[in-house]
């Protein structure tokens, strides 16, 4: 890297799991420009969004501290903070603080975490034409065409000597959940004879290893609208939500192709960091599940994350190790040349490892997730800690727990929670939760569960779901 400071992009996209991209064993997708970023730089094999939804997530990894700590704990309700305090620093600020333009094009989302950058105003593109009605779109789609016409026009037209960290944030995939609501329930899909995935090998968990879920998990129908809408559909349907899906990363692959364009076009396009990453992934199916929500699935929290430009070591490079979007912030000051010691991160920078000096080393010794709720209807705090084999996850409700051996149980089928083989295990990760909490301040035992026994009165089993979900049930009735 020369003495010039360099650029960065950051380009987002919202509800895309790792498994959905061939990068990541997937052999469905078909991602051109998502894949040629993959061949250009070096990527983490085991990326994890430490919340599976967008406002806390975003306004975690804009910060590098915990949701806890931002107070950001959920989209919306009473019970979180509606926006992060001025005196948190953010990667806007800092950057800003050390000579650069920040700028931040598409999706916001942030409660106050992108403090700093200059954003945009997302307007949807109402003139895009709506021609797939297997696919039909909405206002995410739609925002996104306008995004990138947006990211584009800057990268054609910026010519200050200040350097720049601009951020292109789209929403797709996030346009499947418009989907699922469309053709929710027993809706009937129009006809289609193009090509559709093949059914998830996790899709059925039987009836005792259900049981043996925590109680949240077993009743996301009754929390969550989207989980609740595809209750009665068929394997036929799981089929075409995986196509559509497909097809939704197929729509944002074209719009960040267009995006390198523009910056290939730039003469300063080889000073210039791309960072590649989601918010947070999709359940795909797995398990019957529909989009985000409660769980520690790796669906939903391993996100593909990648780095390519001047300094990084490789192409087409697969980084063992846990890593954490918790990461991003430290990691692009210290790629940027500021001094991050007088920051309270709670990640730590990649610099090293994308540097290739410090390959056989893992980041970190765990990763750590949380959830509390989406809207504060229900709420169903719990906690993830993931080490280099196993996966534990524990729930406040009747202290629910899950334990999940990563290297010969990848699609999470059975838990181990309760078997006397895996206790000494159980234990260890029960010691490392423990042990975060208390590092971390976190006041995750002292906080508190709500669940309306209204919307558990089915026979467990997302398929015995019938009616509205609780968020749903108070939007119609408020």
């Amino acid at each position: 890297m020369s003495n010039i400071k360099p650029n960065i992009l950051i380009i987002i996209s919202d509800q895309l799991s790792a498994q959905a991209l061939p990068a990541y064993g997937n052999k469905f997708a078909v991602t051109h420009n998502i894949s040629q970023i993959m061949e250009m730089g070096a990527r983490f094999k085991t990326a994890y969004t430490n919340y599976p939804l967008c406002l806390p997530a975003r306004a975690s990894f804009w910060t590098s501290r915990y949701p806890h700590q931002t107070k950001i704990i959920s989209n919306g309700g009473s019970l979180t903070e509606p926006v992060l305090d001025e005196s948190v620093p953010t990667l806007g600020s800092i950057f800003t603080e050390a000579g650069y333009r920040a700028f931040n094009f598409g999706k916001k989302h942030d409660a106050g975490s992108l403090r700093g950058f200059e954003c945009a105003v997302n307007v949807p593109d109402m003139e895009m034409e709506d021609n797939e009605p297997v696919f039909p779109i909405s206002v995410d789609t739609r925002r996104d065409r306008n995004t990138r016409k947006l990211v584009v026009d800057f990268l054609k037209n910026y010519k200050e000597d200040k350097p720049y960290v601009a951020i292109a944030s789209f929403n797709n995939p996030h346009d499947i959940c418009n989907w699922t609501g469309v053709f929710q329930g027993d809706r009937e899909l129009p006809p289609f004879d193009g090509k559709v995935p093949d059914l998830p090998d996790n899709l059925y968990i039987d009836n005792k290893e259900f049981k043996n879920r925590p109680l949240p998990v077993q009743y996301m129908c009754c929390a969550h609208n989207r989980q609740a809408q595809i209750a009665e559909w068929s394997e036929d349907k799981i089929r075409r939500y995986l196509a559509a899906y497909h097809r939704f990363i197929e729509r944002v692959d074209e719009e960040i192709g267009l995006v390198l364009n523009a910056l290939r076009s730039r003469k300063d396009a080889g000073n210039t960091l791309v960072v590649f990453f989601a918010d947070h992934g999709d359940s795909m199916c797995g398990r019957w599940m529909a989009t985000k929500h409660t769980t520690f699935y790796d669906e939903t929290i391993h996100v593909p994350l990648v780095f390519y430009g001047p300094g990084i070591e490789g192409r087409n490079k697969s980084l063992n190790g846990l890593v954490s979007l918790l990461d991003l912030t430290p990691t692009l000051c210290d790629y940027a040349g500021i001094d991050i010691s007088g920051y309270e991160f709670e990640g730590k920078s990649l610099l090293p490892w994308l540097k290739g000096e410090k390959e056989n080393e893992s980041p970190h010794e765990y990763l750590a997730g949380q959830w509390y709720s989406e809207y504060c209807f229900t709420i169903e705090p719990g906690r993830m800690i993931r080490t280099a084999r196993y996966k534990y996850t524990h729930y406040l409700e009747e202290n629910g727990e899950e334990l999940y051996d990563m290297e010969n149980d990848p699609g999470e089928v059975r838990n181990r929670a309760g078997r006397e083989e895996f206790k000494s295990i159980l234990e260890e990760h029960r010691k490392i939760l423990r042990g975060y909490v208390e590092n971390t301040n976190d006041p995750y035992f002292n906080t508190f569960w709500k669940a309306d026994n209204m919307w558990r009165s089915h026979k467990p089993g997302y398929r015995n779901h019938r009616g509205l979900a609780v968020s749903a049930y108070y939007r119609k009735n408020k």
